[in-house]
């Protein structure tokens, strides 16, 4: 018989309630996507059982495309930033909203990161995300085509999150720095 995994990680040595809130939240995170994962392995499966493979295939691409928010995400080498905006993407994603990310290149350095880097950014940045995405969910809802774009850069925004509708900007909002210090600039 398993144990049932334990909810909050409350004594994981060494880290920050922070680290600790996003060790979570990524573990409920990555139950789903294993969860997801296997009910589109047994739709291909379904697929190629009947003769399908063309059905198979186009499924399996249609999933695939959905995932390049995570990857562009993936790069970036600051763990903090990088489960505070996984956390964002899949939360999103859980609404069935389409994400897209445009990532500065200077972000997938750790270089950057160690020279710009403070550890208090990251409350900033994970209550923004939070206060993002209630603000969407308020606003998505009979949009025609809802979009999320997510810029991260290394100029004034650091992130940028618009909800799009056939590419008009619906809402957006911005998590910005200035003089070392970060601050809320809402658009």
């Amino acid at each position: 018989m398993r144990n049932k995994p334990q909810k909050g990680l409350k004594t994981v040595p060494g880290k920050s309630s922070l680290e600790r809130t996003l060790l979570t939240e990524q573990l409920d995170h990555y139950r789903l996507q294993r969860h997801d994962f296997f009910n589109h392995w047994q739709v291909i499966k379904g697929y190629l059982q009947l003769g399908k493979a063309d059905r198979a295939l186009l499924y399996m691409q249609e999933g695939i495309s959905g995932l390049e928010a995570e990857q562009d995400i993936g790069q970036i080498p600051q763990e903090i930033v990088g489960a505070i905006l996984l956390g964002l993407v899949v939360e999103l994603r859980k609404e069935g909203l389409w994400v897209e990310v445009q990532l500065d290149s200077a972000l997938k350095k750790e270089r950057f990161w160690q020279e710009f880097w403070q550890e208090e950014y990251g409350e900033v940045l994970y209550g923004y995300t939070k206060e993002c995405v209630k603000a969407i969910f308020k606003r998505y809802k009979g949009l025609e085509e809802p979009v999320v774009e997510i810029k991260l850069g290394t100029g004034e925004a650091l992130c940028s999150l618009s909800l799009l509708d056939d590419d008009k900007v619906v809402w957006k909002q911005s998590c910005c720095y200035k003089d070392s210090e970060q601050q809320f600039i809402a658009q």
